[in-house]
């Protein structure tokens, strides 16, 4: 799977993602750092990736439209939760088809995930 990692993404994380063999690219590497959130979507759509962030401004389907994009995935991570969010992730990258990401919002939480 090809994703991009908001610059908010701990890189705990992102170690995983490239672990569990997912294509990561993050956003200091894509040169997005202190970029908009615009930006940083675009540069996803441009390049097929879908987005993973912290950032809960993407969580809003009426200014981020899922047939816009080409995914969004939202983790709700609080230092105290990252393992269950990891594990709640995992889960969802394992049991779920790319295609079924595509033009999706998906809200991973501390031991769930809802696509959108």
């Amino acid at each position: 799977m090809k994703l991009l990692a908001d610059e908010c993404v701990y890189q705990a994380t992102v170690t995983l993602l490239r672990t569990w063999g997912c294509d990561t690219v993050t956003a200091q590497e894509a040169g997005l750092a202190g970029k908009t959130d615009e930006k940083m979507l675009a540069y996803a759509v441009a390049h097929k990736r879908v987005l993973i962030t912290i950032d809960m401004d993407f969580r809003n389907i009426r200014h981020y439209p899922p047939k816009s994009h080409t995914g969004i995935i939202v983790l709700k991570i609080r230092p105290r939760t990252t393992d269950d969010v990891h594990a709640a992730l995992k889960h969802l990258l394992q049991s779920t088809r790319e295609e079924k990401l595509s033009k999706s919002l998906v809200i991973v939480d501390h031991n769930k995930y809802r696509i959108r």
